[in-house]
């Protein structure tokens, strides 16, 4: 299994875990708009995808851009990536 596949389904499972009232969460739900990621949960988003992709991810401008969504998390973080 590929690491984008895998730390997609484990961002996923967590979205879901703080969201019981979602039963499923598309890769292009923007996280932000739809208040499933706020501030302080953020910072835990940001360190799952650096465990997944085991780098530390600088904070720059385009850091929330970049991570709205799965499917941008994939092409900007995971793409490629083999466990």
């Amino acid at each position: 299994m590929t690491t984008d596949t895998a730390g997609i389904e484990t961002l996923r499972a967590w979205l879901l875990e703080k969201h019981p009232d979602l039963d499923s969460l598309d890769d292009d739900t923007d996280l932000f708009e739809n208040k499933l990621i706020d501030s302080l949960s953020f910072v835990e988003y940001i360190l799952i995808i650096e465990e997944l992709i085991q780098r530390e991810i600088p904070v720059t401008p385009d850091l929330m851009p970049k991570t709205a969504t799965l499917a941008k998390v994939r092409t900007h973080f995971l793409a490629g990536a083999v466990a």
